[in-house]
């Protein structure tokens, strides 16, 4: 099953991956993928609203990109005690290297704005080690990109 729709739409079909478990995040042919593992657990819906959805394992989010897009990636830190966090900002290569070598990455939530398309992930670098030991101090990563539309392959 494919949805596809046009990026200045509102409506978008992505409520079923919140808290789904990204697998990886690739770049091909001036598109961002970010593939899902899916795993359904119907007490979590109000409703059956989830049912379309149940028979698949994955999903692929495809973010067919701008060309010549000022697109923005950031790691950000939860707050301390005195109300204070931290972020960094990462170019499309560092973004999917650091994102790949996550402990665990989430699906929070995405919306669009115009030609912008924000996705927001949970990660983890619990067990980092080397050059990703940096990201451990991190929980969210808020993606920017410029796009032309979203194809969400359920499979």
């Amino acid at each position: 099953m494919n949805n596809e729709i046009i990026i200045s739409h509102i409506s978008m079909p992505y409520g079923v991956l919140h808290d789904q478990k990204l697998n990886s995040v690739k770049c091909e042919n001036n598109q961002m993928i970010f593939t899902f593992d899916i795993k359904i657990f119907p007490q979590n819906y109000v409703g059956d609203c989830y049912k379309q959805y149940e028979c698949y394992k994955h999903c692929d989010m495809i973010v067919a990109m701008k060309e010549e897009s000022f697109n923005d990636f950031n790691f950000v830190s939860a707050t301390d005690k005195n109300g204070k966090f931290e972020g960094i900002s990462l170019s499309q290569a560092e973004f999917i290297n650091a994102i790949n070598n996550a402990y665990t990455a989430e699906f929070i939530d995405c919306f669009a704005n115009n030609s912008e398309l924000k996705i927001e992930l949970g990660v983890n670098y619990y067990d980092a080690e080397k050059q990703y030991r940096k990201y451990r101090k991190f929980s969210l990563c808020s993606v920017a990109l410029y796009a032309e539309k979203v194809i969400w392959n359920w499979y």
